[in-house]
């Protein structure tokens, strides 16, 4: 049964954990967390990885903001990862919507609320980004 679009629109929301393909600068399929969601817009788009990138660990601030996660509380993950909050990728709400009708995009889970929380303190005080991407989308 195929779900109507104004249902996947309310899946389309912060702290959704959502896995798909339809990245062009990713060779693969990606597990990533939406931070923030406006009428037309999703950003966040934080990706889940199993390991830090090794150019992250030079850089103080990038490092700090790579966060754990455990399988144990995420089963959709087979093992321990990092959400790397070190760059908001932005997206048209309806690209989101119209991969998950085509079955690209798959919703997997919903971050802790501990979680969230976590990230948008570390976010929201990172040099990274600018107040108005903060104001817009860490809010």
């Amino acid at each position: 049964m195929e779900l109507p679009s104004d249902l996947l629109q309310v899946l389309v929301e912060r702290g959704q954990i959502l896995y798909s393909n339809i990245f062009t600068n990713i060779d693969h399929p990606k597990f990533f967390v939406i931070i923030g969601v406006t009428e037309d817009e999703v950003a966040g788009f934080f990706y889940i990885n199993s390991r830090i990138n090794t150019n992250v660990n030079a850089k103080e601030e990038q490092l700090r903001l790579q966060y754990p996660i455990s399988k144990d509380d995420y089963d959709f993950l087979s093992h321990d990862s990092y959400i790397s909050a070190t760059n908001v990728v932005t997206l048209p709400r309806n690209v989101i919507v119209q991969s998950m009708h085509q079955g690209r995009t798959l919703v997997k889970g919903k971050l802790l609320d501990h979680h969230m929380n976590d990230i948008l303190n570390k976010v929201r005080s990172s040099r990274l980004f600018s107040k108005i991407t903060k104001d817009r989308f860490f809010y």
